[in-house]
C-alpha cells in the first residue's frame, strides 16, 4: 500500500526512522495506528461513563454511595 504524505510529514517519518527511534516506516505506522485505536477506545470509554448513569436513572454528579439502595 502506498500512502501519499505531505512533505513535512514525510520528513518527520524519515527522521524518526533514520535516528533509529523506529526500525522501519512500517513500525512507525503500526505504532501510530495503535495509538489512534487506543485514543478512540479511551474516548468511547469516557462517553460510556458519561451515559451509563443516566441510562439507569442515576445522577452522574452525585456520589455512588448516595444513589445505591
Amino acid at each position: 500500500m502506498e500512502v501519499p504524505l505531505d512533505p513535512e510529514i514525510e520528513q518527520v517519518v524519515r527522521q524518526k526512522v533514520e535516528s533509529g527511534e523506529y526500525p522501519s516506516v512500517s513500525a512507525l505506522v503500526e505504532e501510530a495506528l495503535f495509538l489512534l485505536v487506543e485514543r478512540d477506545w479511551s474516548r468511547s470509554q469516557a462517553e460510556l461513563r458519561e451515559k451509563l448513569p443516566s441510562a439507569f436513572g442515576l445522577d452522574p454528579d452525585a456520589s455512588t454511595k448516595d444513589q445505591l439502595p
